[in-house]
């Protein structure tokens, strides 16, 4: 008697989770070519959580694209100016001390030969170049968790969820389900 009721509860799940997994993902009205669109009735769908972790790698590859990728192009835009006009500056440069420093019987700058100025321009150059391709990750890390705060965990806030119960007792199996409206 036992078995009976536990298969019944089983069966009675197994039916509701079909009906939750396919009854909820109907289209609405004008979903379809063809169809008029219904204002009252247009799904939006629910927005896309960006990973953090994603955002850092892509901004940590190419100084801006975690911004892109976290629907910050204002940002996005401004690092990956300041990384396309490092990288200028860097071809520049090597190409200025090369040339202002080459010892005439090899060819080749060497760093004993530049001079301690220039040795302190061509190491701040690097740390700078450093410190934007970090600043650029910790911002799109921070971009992407503001992005997931504001936009994404406010959807499933205030997003309608529907409750469901299943209760046996005695010969029976009740199976209740709600649903909060707001008016």
């Amino acid at each position: 008697m036992a078995w009976k009721a536990i298969f019944n509860a089983a069966v009675a799940a197994l039916v509701i989770a079909t009906f939750l997994g396919t009854g909820m993902a109907q289209a609405s009205p004008g979903a379809f070519p063809g169809e008029p669109a219904d204002p009252e009735s247009i799904f939006l769908d629910e927005p896309e959580r960006k990973d953090p972790f994603v955002a850092g790698l892509l901004s940590w590859s190419w100084t801006g694209l975690g911004h892109f990728y976290t629907q910050h192009y204002t940002r996005g835009s401004l690092f990956l100016m300041t990384d396309l006009l490092q990288k200028g500056l860097l071809i520049y440069g090597v190409f200025h001390y090369s040339d202002k420093y080459r010892s005439n019987d090899d060819g080749i700058a060497r760093w004993e030969n530049i001079p301690r100025r220039d040795r302190g321009i061509i190491i701040g150059y690097v740390f700078s170049m450093l410190l934007v391709k970090v600043l650029g990750v910790v911002d799109a890390v921070n971009s992407a968790e503001t992005y997931n705060r504001e936009i994404y965990f406010p959807y499933w806030k205030n997003r309608a969820r529907m409750r469901l119960s299943v209760e046996t007792a005695g010969n029976r199996i009740d199976v209740s389900m709600s649903c909060p409206f707001q008016f």
